[in-house]
C-alpha cells in the first residue's frame, strides 16, 4: 500500500486498467471528490477525465474544464460523473494539479444528479 499524500480536489493519475465491459479505461487523469475522513482505508473517490466534446455540453454529467496552470491538464477535458469509482491509493501514478473549487463544487452536484440525490 502506498502512503501518498492526496488531498479532495486533487487530479491525479490514475491506472483505471484492468476493467470490464464500459468502465473508463486506461492511464488517465481524475480528480478525488471525498473528503479527508480517516477510514483506515488507503482509497478515495474519483471522477475520471476525458477529452471534451461539444457534444457534451448537452449532458448534465459532464462537466467541462479549462486547461490552466493549477489543474495541469493539457487541453480541454470533461469531468465524467457518471464514472465515478472509488480506488486504491496503489492505482495513483503521479499527481498533476488540483481542481478550482467552483469547478469541484460543479463535479459533485453532477455526481449527485447521476445518483438521484
Amino acid at each position: 500500500m502506498k502512503t501518498i499524500k492526496i488531498q479532495r480536489g486533487d487530479i491525479w493519475l490514475i491506472n483505471f486498467d484492468p476493467t470490464i465491459g464500459d468502465e473508463i479505461k486506461k492511464q488517465r487523469p481524475a480528480i478525488v471528490i471525498n473528503r479527508d475522513i480517516p477510514l483506515g482505508l488507503n482509497l478515495n473517490i474519483l471522477v475520471p477525465l476525458t477529452t471534451w466534446k461539444e457534444e457534451f455540453s448537452q449532458l448534465n454529467w459532464l462537466i467541462k474544464i479549462e486547461s490552466s496552470k493549477n489543474n495541469g491538464l493539457d487541453g480541454i477535458s470533461a469531468a465524467n460523473c457518471f464514472q465515478v469509482r472509488c480506488v486504491s491509493n496503489d492505482r495513483f501514478k503521479a499527481k498533476i494539479g488540483s481542481i478550482e473549487e467552483e469547478i469541484l463544487d460543479e463535479i459533485v452536484n453532477a455526481v449527485a444528479f447521476c445518483i438521484g440525490a
